[in-house]
């Protein structure tokens, strides 16, 4: 194909051609014009892997850890590689823009898709963000940096409006893209689906033609999320260039007739069409090249970069015996792997960033290898599954024809992708399976659905999820029905075969919807006993090892694209376990899985404790790693871990009471606001400890600094490894403004550095600062403003004050002011 002549090509099309350049064509697709030898653009959502094209039976491919997990590492150079090997995988599976990476930030931790983005800092999110996107876009692939802007409420975003001051927005939930865009100029944007001040991002033109091009200068896509389109004349005004998915919604005819009508002005046609074009010619070579299949699928190399992504994200929050790195090598030592985890660990969260991995590293598997498996029991303890899906009621027809089958090893099924020839926006699935018992016990089977089903064991109907349960189902405005998961217990017989069949009737449930109404079903299938017996059993377990390992938190159940959560606490169930363990044998070492921050009710207990995310395919692997010192703990908190819900910054003004989301607490989000507060959280943001120690000294501070003479500066700090064993630090750079005349927070990051030092070494290690390390916006000025006085530059361990190791004046020569990049 080449590149496109843009201004060529735009001066022969059509307006009918126009149009359809700027909709999809289905739902990953956009249109191609055969006649000009315009092609396709295909997309894929991230942001830990690249599913390709299908929710259901689709190609499985890498799956990396949490984007908070990656954030946790502190590491930019680690996330170049992340970005390079995503976007071959993304090329891969035959797509040329990667959805990703998510950059919002996690104003509440109950933010159901929290675990997407990389943290609660905008400096950490836009600079890890930026390195994401570099290293994608070295593939030729292009990033759609999402969501533009704010968002951070998952549950039926469309119908909230976020009201919140310029400030608010420009230094923490704007500023992680317009790093991103100086720093890595992705080629492509994506809206978010809520209102800001009262207009939908998707046609909002201070949001978009204002601060995103004007402003920050940047020339690139802008794209809806999916569904997230709400106009036509007013959202390609306000700089919406693609409405996706297809087939359209709100451009074609009725595009046409704005157009025609004088509604829409010929130019900004034009000027949208011309992004396009120009993303066209961006992402060309993924587009033509071929893949290198000798790298392509599951390869050593990406093996090897999963499991350190998940190592190095992992956190150690309390090692007080110093239990840890434990001694693979010692002979004779017990091991039990107690908890959820042990045999379904929580991999991923769940919605479209979730992805089939070509494997999944189990921590029992693992532990095996390790100490051998004579050293090791496992025991399960209780379960932490936890369902809310769609579902609606009326008739079914028992006999179905059917039009398209295929088979599948997924339990969990989303029928989100283009329907089969034949097939309508209404129709039925029929799955089955047979379970062939290992041993006579009893087996719990469950089922929920999005839409309406039942479950059947050899002919017989043992779960109704088509009449409506009140008690199970909770009632929204956009849908009917939530379903919860229902089980039914079947007393299987060593050696006999069971046919277990789910019939599943899709309906619109809501029109234009879209994906969101496909429909989907999940059929659960576990061990069947008696809670407090299995509790009991395994607190016997633990008092009879020399070392109880529990491994439980949340999973994608709990976090999940549009189902925000109502709590921290874990499943009481789960809570009591860990608690039993804990009194059952003091050596207990506690390793706990969330996308975003939880509640610890028995951390005083605990004297062992390790969080390890949702730590991708190489979840069993990576813990390993970390707990017998293969690999020293590196990771550091991406989020801050508060001691209760009510103290959190958002606490009052987040949900779904009124719809209308007021940032009350403006620039003080996460570690800003409890610092800001003298009110200390569980673990503040930016802590973790390390197997090794480090002393840090010579701090080296400009005493003045002029920004009109040079734009950056640098400090300087020397550290030395004065521990026993090899190890890395992160070095936070932190700076505090002693005399604004706005409140600002305490302290603010705005500078980190990753730095590995061998035993008994000294680094000298230097960061380098901006102006915005020292600014903020002004509403009087209505731009960037750096006022001349004193600051200090603090350098911490954390974002604890307690975690202070240096700190130093410096002096602004004077006043300055800017508004672009």
């Amino acid at each position: 194909m080449g590149l496109i002549d843009v201004d060529k090509v735009l001066a022969e099309l059509t307006l009918h051609e126009k149009i359809e350049l700027l909709s999809g064509h289905d739902t990953w697709r956009t249109n191609a014009i055969e006649r000009l030898i315009i092609p396709a653009i295909t997309t894929t959502d991230g942001p830990h892997g690249a599913r390709g094209t299908s929710f259901f039976n689709g190609p499985p491919g890498m799956l990396l850890p949490s984007a908070t997990a990656m954030g946790a590492t502190f590491d930019r150079k680690l996330m170049l590689s992340v970005g390079r090997m995503l976007g071959r995988e993304t090329r891969e599976k035959g797509c040329q823009v990667l959805l990703a990476p998510t950059v919002c930030l996690q104003r509440s931790p109950l933010i159901g898709r929290g675990f997407e983005a990389f943290g609660e800092d905008p400096w950490l999110s836009g600079t890890l963000a930026s390195d994401y996107v570099n290293g994608v876009q070295s593939e030729s692939v292009a990033c759609a940096i999402k969501h533009y802007a704010a968002h951070d409420q998952s549950t039926m975003s469309q119908e909230d409006s976020i009201w919140a001051s310029e400030r608010t927005l420009r230094e923490l939930h704007l500023l992680p893209f317009q790093i991103a865009a100086k720093q890595a100029n992705p080629w492509s944007i994506m809206t978010s689906y809520h209102k800001i001040n009262g207009i939908h991002t998707a046609e909002h033109p201070w949001l978009i033609n204002q601060v995103l091009r004007e402003d920050w200068g940047w020339d690139g896509l802008v794209m809806s999320d999916w569904f997230g389109t709400y106009s036509t004349t007013e959202a390609l005004d306000a700089g919406l260039d693609l409405e996706m998915p297809g087939p359209t919604r709100w451009r074609g005819q009725l595009l046409f007739w704005a157009v025609i009508s004088k509604k829409l002005k010929q130019a900004t046609l034009n000027a949208a069409v011309r992004n396009y074009l120009n993303l066209l010619n961006k992402v060309q070579p993924a587009l033509e090249q071929q893949v290198d299949q000798s790298t392509a699928g599951d390869s050593p190399e990406k093996r090897k970069l999963c499991r350190k992504v998940a190592a190095e994200s992992i956190v150690l929050l309390k090692n007080e015996n110093g239990i840890l790195p434990l001694d693979a090598k010692r002979p004779g030592t017990k091991y039990a792997l107690i908890g959820p985890g042990v045999l379904y660990p929580a991999v991923s969260g769940g919605g479209s960033s979730d992805l089939m991995p070509y494997y999944i590293s189990k921590p029992l598997d693992a532990l095996n290898e390790l100490v051998g498996a004579e050293n090791v029991t496992a025991n399960i303890g209780c379960y932490g599954f936890y369902v809310e899906y769609f579902m609606q009621e009326p008739d079914m027809a028992r006999e179905i024809k059917p039009l398209a089958t295929t088979t599948t090893t997924q339990a969990q099924m989303f029928f989100a992708d283009n329907l089969p020839d034949g097939i309508s926006e209404g129709y039925w699935v029929r799955v089955m399976t047979t379970y062939t018992a290992e041993a006579t016990r009893p087996i719990q089977l469950g089922l929920c659905v999005a839409g309406k089903g039942r479950l059947y064991i050899d002919g017989v109907e043992k779960i109704d999820l088509f009449r409506s349960h009140p008690e199970k189902t909770l009632q929204t405005p956009m849908f009917d029905q939530y379903s919860m998961e229902v089980t039914t217990v079947l007393d299987a017989q060593k050696g006999q075969s069971y046919e277990i069949m789910v019939l599943l009737q899709n309906e619109s449930l809501t029109p234009s919807v879209g994906a969101l109404s496909s429909g989907g079903l999940r059929i659960g299938c576990c061990e069947h006993f008696d809670p407090a017996a299995k509790l009991a059993e395994a607190t016997e377990l633990a008092r009879t090892v020399d070392y109880p390992i529990v491994i439980a938190g949340l999973n994608s159940d709990w976090e999940s694209e549009a189902i925000d959560r109502k709590s921290l606490a874990l499943a009481p169930q789960v809570d009591n376990l860990i608690e039993a363990v804990i009194r059952a044998n003091p050596n207990t070492i506690v390793v706990t899985q969330a996308g975003c921050p939880i509640t610890f009710p028995w951390v005083d207990s605990a004297k062992t404790l390790v969080h390890a995310w949702y730590g991708g395919q190489e979840t069993g692997n990576a813990i390993m790693d970390v707990l017998f010192g293969k690999v020293n703990p590196s990771g550091r908190l991406s989020v801050t871990f508060p001691k209760r819900l009510e103290d959190t910054p958002a606490f009052l003004s987040f949900g779904k009471q009124d719809k209308m989301l007021h940032y009350g607490e403006g620039v003080f989000i996460g570690h800003r606001y409890y610092e800001k507060l003298k009110t200390p959280p569980l673990f503040y943001f930016g802590y973790g400890l390390s197997y090794t120690t480090f002393a840090y000294r010579d701090l080296k501070v400009p005493q003045t600094v002029d920004l009109a003479a040079r734009p950056t500066f640098d400090v300087s700090v020397t550290l030395q490894n004065t521990g026993t064993r090899d190890g890395a630090e992160i070095v936070q750079v932190y700076v505090a403004d002693l005399e604004s005349s706005v409140q600002r927070p305490v302290k603010e990051l705005k500078g980190y550095q990753k730095v590995y030092v061998a035993v008994g070494e000294t680094v000298d290690v230097s960061v380098t600062l901006d102006k915005y390390a020292i600014s903020f916006w002004s509403q009087d000025h209505e731009q960037w403003l750096a006022e001349q006085g004193s600051f200090e530059i603090v350098v911490a361990t954390s974002a604890d004050p307690e975690d202070e190791v240096l700190r130093q004046r410096f002096e602004l020569a004077d006043d300055y002011l800017w508004s672009g990049m």
